[in-house]
């Protein structure tokens, strides 16, 4: 009977040494995700976006539904909507900011995700209408471009008018001249007939 309550003692040490190593394990892994996190921020503040971004995926990999596996996934998005970062990608950083607000809608990160998308989402909007004005411009402007070019056609018209017409009006002048001439030849020819016949 005396060994009964050993064991149970034993036993119930057993227990909280397995529960003091799950719990150090768990701490080394939070510990371990919060270091990768800020090794991730620290590579997002020196502008080494590839390199912020594999920090960040690892830990929201590691982390997967639990913290801080929101963090992560908000500054994936906030690389990929960063305006240094030559391989921008609004879509891929709205879609980080969605996993965020779809996960962890309690999340302190989930707020400032819907800012994110609103901001993201006018930026998109606004450079829509950007180009859809772009395209108004250039529609415009080709139409200024044949109404320019119908204008100088008129204009070549109206000059060639203008010469038909003053050619036309020199070939009047030239007949009244003729005419002009037959009619003082006309009249010569009267004079001389009439003079033969006195």
């Amino acid at each position: 009977m005396g060994g009964e309550p050993i064991r149970q003692r034993q036993h119930i040490y057993f227990c909280l040494a397995l529960l003091m190593f799950f719990s150090a394990c768990s701490l080394v892994e939070d510990l371990e995700r919060q270091r990768r996190l800020q090794d991730g921020l620290a590579l997002l503040q020196q502008g080494n976006f590839d390199g912020s971004l594999k920090a960040f995926e690892t830990v929201a990999a590691i982390a997967q539904d639990q913290p801080p596996a929101d963090a992560a996934n908000y500054h994936m998005g906030l690389v990929y909507a960063h305006w240094q970062n030559p391989r921008r990608d609004r879509a891929k950083a709205m879609g980080a900011f969605s996993r965020v607000i779809a996960r962890f809608p309690d999340s302190p990160w989930a707020g400032q995700a819907k800012i994110w998308i609103g901001v993201l989402s006018e930026a998109e909007e606004s450079k829509q209408e950007i180009e859809r004005s772009k395209q108004i411009i250039e529609k415009i402007r080709q139409e200024a471009e044949r109404s320019r070019q119908e204008t100088e056609r008129s204009r070549q018209e109206a000059e060639r008018s203008r010469q038909v017409a003053e050619k036309s009006k020199q070939e009047i002048e030239r007949t009244n001249q003729i005419l002009e001439k037959s009619r003082q030849v006309d009249i010569e020819i009267e004079q001389k007939r009439r003079d033969r016949v006195k």
